[in-house]
């Protein structure tokens, strides 16, 4: 099986060197590298093109962006310019390091099951716990009834707690779609991420399309890869925090159609981020009520995603949905707002940059 991993990288440097050397040692036979570089100012075209020059056994193409694409773009350019011979694309993110063997486990499972479209790798966080243990980073995306999305596992030990199976969604930092399962929700104006939403929140809205197309995402934990993740803090720029709040909208007003008796947890939990924002991080309420002029696009999306659907939104939610915990939530805001969220280095605020991203699923 062909498989292309597509890096979308914006002032990346500091990351690259490790994820093209992953990249470069996996043991799958057939695989090749494309970079998309957001118009950085650093040294990351530079980084791209020494991989480049040292690779011996996958190619590495560099695609270079006028203008910060933001992920989503950046993802759609490289797609367009993919030979139909490939069959699955590796989306990951710069700050990830990937086990020799993780691409060859993950089309292992894809032959194998034919209606899985995503392979969520067991993602651990760069820095160990306080104990010394490893700390997962994510086993997929899990879908609550608050429709708060949680990396499942998140800031646990890693203990093997999570057998492989079937879960609702896969993380963007660091995930295997079956390419015939891309081109299964592509939108008819060609998208296959939705720009709109520029780099947050995308992953969860293609799991939704593709769990309401039929298609599976499965958890592999014999794929394994580290993400160093944002620093504490995290990620709290205006910018990244309006994008964080809307986009959980625009992706509820495209894909989904909760209970009635989901929506006052739903209500509140918007109220209270909100709030938390409008203390916290001010300029970002401003930008999610901008970000949240697409909404008459995501509706014509949704009538498009309804048409075409063969599960309604109410039986992927009936087969995926999981009790929302308000105590777990608390905990990790508080965690979140603290900057000691468990595995994350305090390194200070990121860059509001378009990749790195390492979502919050919350």
């Amino acid at each position: 099986m062909r498989v292309a991993a597509i890096v979308v990288s914006w002032d990346s440097a500091a990351h690259l060197p490790a994820l093209l050397a992953s990249l470069e040692a996996q043991d799958h036979p057939d695989l090749e590298v494309v970079v998309v570089d957001n118009a950085s100012v650093d040294d990351s075209v530079a980084a791209v093109r020494r991989a480049q020059a040292a690779a011996l056994r996958h190619p590495v193409r560099l695609l270079l962006s006028g203008t910060n694409r933001g992920f989503c773009g950046g993802v759609n350019d490289a797609l367009a310019t993919l030979d139909a011979e490939v069959a699955a694309v590796l989306l990951v993110n710069p700050d990830v390091v990937l086990a020799f063997d993780l691409v060859a486990v993950c089309v292992e499972r894809l032959a194998t099951q034919p209606r899985c479209g995503s392979v969520q790798p067991r993602l651990r966080r760069a820095v160990p716990g306080p104990d010394g243990r490893p700390v997962l980073d994510t086993t997929g995306h899990e879908l609550t009834t608050a429709r708060l999305y949680r990396n499942r596992g998140e800031g646990e030990p890693d203990l093997g707690t999570y057998a492989g199976g079937e879960v609702f969604g896969a993380s963007g930092a660091c995930v295997l779609h079956r390419r015939a399962m891309l081109e299964d929700v592509r939108w008819r104006d060609g998208q296959v991420l939705t720009e709109d939403l520029v780099a947050y929140f995308d992953d969860i809205e293609l799991d939704w399309r593709a769990r309401r197309r039929g298609w599976t995402a499965w958890y592999e934990p014999a794929a394994a890869a580290t993400h160093e993740r944002g620093g504490a803090g995290p990620r709290r720029t205006p910018r990244v925090e309006a994008l964080n709040l809307a986009n959980r909208l625009l992706v509820l007003a495209t894909c989904d159609a909760p209970r009635w008796r989901d929506w006052p947890t739903i209500v509140v939990t918007t109220a209270l981020k909100t709030a938390e924002l409008l203390v916290t991080v001010p300029r970002a309420v401003p930008g999610s009520l901008r970000q949240l002029g697409h909404l008459p696009a995501a509706w014509s999306r949704r009538r498009e995603l309804d048409e075409r659907a063969t599960l309604s939104a109410r039986a992927v939610a009936s087969a995926h949905v999981r009790p929302f915990r308000w105590g777990d939530w608390l905990r990790t805001w508080w965690r979140r707002i603290r900057g000691r969220a468990p595995g994350v280095a305090p390194q200070g605020r990121p860059r509001p940059g378009a990749t790195g991203r390492g979502r919050r699923a919350d």
